[in-house]
């Protein structure tokens, strides 16, 4: 066979991270290859040790639902408990098995195990040539060396779709803690504002002092639930991305303007630099708004007043490039590698006596990585920091 074709079907049956998708492309794939009208692609469970269609080829549905086959129990059921391929040139001398059904051109057929890091998913069968011929040796390599990368995808595909019901699950408890802790912490905020406005009487300047200190550490927690909210949605994939063709020039020129008015009372220089009236693209205004305001905020939290954030713009072709400078305090090397992990606090923060969840970057990673984007630092101690990331202007050219 042709290299190109054969890495084509590889490339093809890798691509799919979903599981059905997985499946119903390999399927396709092996019966094309092969030139079969009947196959099918049973996986394995491991609590019933029983194997079941998930993909087909030709098969009546009553078949494909109904069709269940223990380890050990016919064609497939020999094939998964001995993890060895069979060719049955005539499976009606073969006493082995019984007799199939009408609806055959002949008694010849193929099952092979499918089988990652020495555990068994299922297995692969085909009969039925379009040739109406017998299937030779050949023919068995070659479904034997497809296996080999169905099994490695699928295995891709269940590991996926594990990761996905943990972080469900994750997202689940994340989301009931989260009103758990809101909703008593709300009140207590608006309690306390009652009493900072005075309408439950004078308060003193030292009761002032300490009720303010409280009410601080609590907007610092209702902050740290809603960042951890919306960490665990990005991970889970459930937050809602909504692309559109726009302007990357505008949205970084609002979120200059809005962030521009803390940067002045730190009697810091905001500066926007770029050449770029208009630059039009596909991406989730408010999740990159989002991304901007982090970064551009951190820059000016850990600024020592009268210093300079700048923020540049960059038409790469087929990406963007935005960069927020600062000359702050820059990040020590050994913290480099570890700045966008989550709940881990550079030393700038302590060295400006600024507290931080600890989730912002670890978000923002997360927005750039879900626009296929890339994002990274570089920094030294005393010198100050540069957070550059890149965002293709079309997801589906990447």
């Amino acid at each position: 066979m042709d290299t190109k074709i054969w890495n084509d079907i590889i490339k093809d049956i890798n691509a799919q991270l979903e599981l059905d998708a997985c499946l119903k492309t390999s399927m396709e794939k092996v019966s094309d290859l092969l030139c079969v009208e009947r196959g099918s692609l049973m996986l394995m469970d491991k609590e019933t040790q029983e194997l079941s269609i998930k993909a087909s080829k030709g098969l009546n549905e009553n078949i494909i639902k109904s069709a269940k086959t223990r380890m050990g129990e016919g064609v497939s059921g020999w094939v998964a408990k001995n993890k060895e391929p069979l060719l049955i040139k005539d499976i009606a001398i073969d006493k082995r098995f019984r007799r199939r059904s009408k609806g055959y051109h002949n008694n010849s057929l193929l099952s092979v195990p499918l089988v990652a890091n020495n555990e068994l998913l299922g297995v692969i069968n085909v009969n039925n040539k379009a040739s109406k011929e017998t299937f030779e040796e050949n023919d068995l390599d070659i479904l034997k060396e497809m296996a080999s990368h169905v099994s490695g995808a699928i295995d891709k595909s269940l590991k996926y779709e594990e990761i996905k019901r943990l972080s469900a699950l994750k997202l689940d408890f994340v989301a009931t803690v989260s009103h758990e802790l809101r909703s008593p912490l709300t009140s207590v905020k608006e309690a306390m504002n009652l009493l900072l406005d005075g309408l439950t009487g004078e308060v003193n300047p030292t009761q002032e002092k300490f009720l303010t200190i409280a009410k601080k550490n609590i907007d610092r927690v209702l902050r740290l639930i809603e960042e951890l909210l919306g960490l665990s949605k990005l991970e889970a994939g459930r937050l809602d991305t909504k692309r559109n063709f726009q302007d990357i020039c505008a949205v970084t020129k609002e979120t200059y303007e809005t962030m521009k008015i803390d940067a002045d009372k730190k009697d810091i220089r905001l500066k926007l630099d770029t050449s770029h009236k208009k630059i039009e693209m596909w991406f989730d205004r408010d999740q990159i708004q989002r991304v901007f305001t982090n970064l551009i905020g951190n820059a000016i939290k850990f600024t020592q007043n009268s210093g300079i954030v700048k923020i540049e713009l960059e038409d790469l072709g087929k990406f963007v490039e935005v960069s927020i400078i600062d000359n702050g305090p820059g990040i020590a090397e050994k913290d480099l590698d570890k700045v966008f992990d989550k709940f881990y606090t550079v030393g700038r923060a302590s060295s400006s006596g600024t507290k931080s969840t600890g989730l912002g970057l670890p978000i923002t990673k997360e927005i750039v990585e879900a626009h296929r984007g890339r994002i990274w630092v570089s920094s030294r101690l005393g010198r100050g920091s540069k957070f550059s990331f890149t965002l293709p202007k079309d997801i589906r050219m990447v």
